[in-house]
């Protein structure tokens, strides 16, 4: 794998045209990943309240977990196709597709009359912003200047958790002020697609990309000497920031729910949580990407991890108060939400061009096939233990395999991005 300076733009100082068009437009669809992700964890509670039978209403959580697995598994999936898929047919025709795709599986969502129905629409919506994510961080980080590129990463991902903000406070409105169903909120998945259509002519191919046609290569070279250390070191990274989220963070809404003694306030602070922590995520992400240009892509993901590890037992053992955890979300989202952007910022520079979209989707992607099996046990531990504060702080130790698998990586700080 080459190391030498890119032939395409990333060496620019300033920011050209189709650089901010690229970021502009993926925000936007990283803000609707982020809401069609977010959708299921806000609205878990009333929507299986409503699919599952009176016998299966007491094993709630368990159905819950269930659900978030069929997601990952479809993210999993579609991620590792898209990222393929993306390293042959290029990065801008595999992005819309998959946009298409979740978009209209989302809206799909709101037409399910049972748990099983919404479950293969779930699965659906996962294929989509799966095969998204890996073309779609490539063709930002192949287009910016080098200079820009980590800021330019960390602003990217900080759109996920800002769609986590928008079905948080549309929740709010929606849920708790109105008392509409919780299938509106699944309606609203078709506006990617709309925008999509609108702005898929302004969208550049990369041309680090369309340099590499002829030297496409087999998904096996993910396992050859010169890029198996890079690779199976940013797997496991990514196993524990994905397990941590999936298995611990992701079930925050729930948990603070579970904390409302009023049924009727419920949709009220799970909307008002998810919205807290979503800010304290895209705060998180933005710094990451400034931290990474000061400190190094290793010492910050470091920190983060460091902090994981005190925030998680307080969050979910320590404070007992609905108000209290509602507000200690900020905090929780930085740390524990602030990681995803260790993957558009460090994995990019890991990985040759020819390869990039497939090995940073399967690295992203990949993990989730493990964290797909930590949501079940999670929900079913909560259904086990009595609640999801105890099954929460059993996974948060995953943090410590992070810590410990970025040993193995190389610094990539102040190097251009490999050809």
């Amino acid at each position: 794998m080459t190391t030498s300076r890119p032939a395409f733009g990333s060496t620019s100082a300033g920011l050209d045209r189709a650089a901010v068009t690229v970021l502009a437009i993926t925000l936007v669809f990283w803000v609707a990943d982020g809401y069609d992700t977010f959708v299921l964890l806000i609205t878990a509670r009333p929507t299986l309240t409503e699919l599952l039978t009176p016998a299966q209403l007491p094993h709630l959580p368990a159905y819950q977990g269930y659900l978030v697995a069929i997601t990952l598994a479809g993210w999993a999936s579609g991620g590792i196709v898209g990222g393929v898929v993306g390293d042959r047919l290029g990065r801008r025709r595999t992005m819309l597709a998959a946009v298409a795709v979740y978009s209209v599986c989302t809206a799909c969502s709101a037409l399910a009359d049972n748990w099983w129905v919404f479950g293969i629409t779930r699965f659906l919506t996962g294929v989509g912003i799966g095969a998204e994510w890996g073309v779609g961080t490539s063709l930002l980080q192949e287009v910016w200047p080098q200079r820009w590129r980590t800021r330019g990463a960390g602003l990217l991902q900080s759109g996920f958790s800002l769609g986590g903000v928008l079905v948080s406070g549309l929740w709010v409105l929606l849920g708790s002020t109105y008392g509409l169903s919780w299938r509106w909120m699944y309606l609203f998945g078709l506006i990617p697609l709309v925008i999509a259509v609108l702005v898929r002519r302004h969208i550049p191919e990369s041309r680090r990309w369309a340099a590499t046609t002829g030297r496409r290569v087999p998904v096996s070279e993910l396992l050859s000497p010169a890029v198996r250390r890079n690779f199976l070191g940013a797997l496991v990274v990514s196993i524990a920031i994905t397990c941590g989220w999936w298995a611990v963070s992701s079930f925050l809404p729930s948990f603070v729910g579970s904390l409302v003694d009023d049924t009727r306030r419920v949709a009220f602070f799970t909307g008002w949580a998810g919205a807290l922590y979503n800010l304290g995520e895209i705060g998180g992400c933005i710094a990451l990407g400034f931290l990474a240009e000061r400190w190094g892509r290793k010492p910050t993901i470091q920190a983060y991890f460091v902090g994981c590890l005190v925030i998680v037992p307080v969050v979910f053992l320590s404070v007992h108060s609905a108000t209290a955890v509602t507000w200690l979300q900020l905090v929780a989202g930085f740390l524990t939400g602030g990681t995803y952007s260790w993957y558009t910022v460090h994995t990019p520079e890991l990985f040759a061009t020819s390869l990039r979209a497939t090995a940073i989707s399967v690295v992203f992607s990949g993990s989730r096939y493990l964290a797909m099996i930590g949501a079940v046990l999670a929900g079913t531990l909560a259904s086990a233990v009595g609640g999801f504060g105890t099954a929460a702080a059993i996974f948060t130790p995953i943090y410590l395999l992070g810590m410990l698998a970025v040993l193995w990586l190389p610094e990539t700080k102040g190097q251009p991005l490999p050809d």
